[in-house]
């Protein structure tokens, strides 16, 4: 193997799964939700920042500025066209808050033995699958990067045996070699000097 298939196979490795990640980025589940008017509205996320669009039959166009009721009772407020600036809770009913303040009560007096009993095993359950599915990535993640230092020793290794160039030679200093006077010359200049001084 040469060193540009080396190059070539831990780019690949390194990236290979980039495009993946982008395309889960990009891969947003948008909700439905029906406005008091009957409007068919969908979104993102419904809190400031989501995107809020109305749907028509040729598609889907920004949610105008301005209050929409959902059919909920819940506000959504959008101040630039098509993001939520704000969400106002519906407003609740007197009789849902009694209600509610009621059933609280109940459970607070309820002895825990008259407690519906929750299914505990099937929670952990759950979050035991979804623990090894994030352990199996992370160790398809590092099997990965072990095969990546594989191929970048290997290709080091290549490129170590690889003959080297000869080995550059400082460049000589023009000046040095032109100003090297010998004792002899450096004599000569004196005695013609000294010969000019006593003229």
């Amino acid at each position: 193997m040469n060193s540009k298939e080396a190059l070539l196979q831990i780019k690949n490795l390194l990236f290979a799964n980039q495009e993946e990640v982008i395309q889960e980025e990009v891969a947003v589940e948008f909700a439905e939700g029906v406005l008091a008017d009957g409007t068919i509205v969908s979104f993102d996320k419904l809190e400031v920042g989501g995107k809020l669009s109305v749907v028509t039959p040729d598609g889907e166009i920004p949610a105008p500025i301005g209050e929409h009721e959902l059919e909920d009772g819940t506000i959504v407020v959008v101040l630039e066209e098509g993001v939520i600036s704000e969400v106002k809770a519906p407003e609740m009913v007197e009789e849902e808050v009694v209600a509610e303040t009621m059933a609280e009560d109940v459970v607070e007096e309820a002895p825990m033995e008259d407690m519906p009993s929750m299914d505990v095993a099937s929670e952990i359950a759950k979050l035991d699958e979804a623990l090894s599915l994030k352990i199996a990535d992370l160790s398809t993640k590092v099997d990965m990067l072990n095969e990546v230092s594989e191929k970048l020793v290997e290709f080091l290794e290549t490129y170590a045996k690889q003959p080297m160039a000869n080995e550059t030679q400082a460049p000589k200093n023009a000046f040095h070699s032109q100003n090297k006077v010998s004792k002899l010359d450096a004599q000569k200049r004196l005695q013609n000097i000294f010969s000019q001084f006593k003229k």
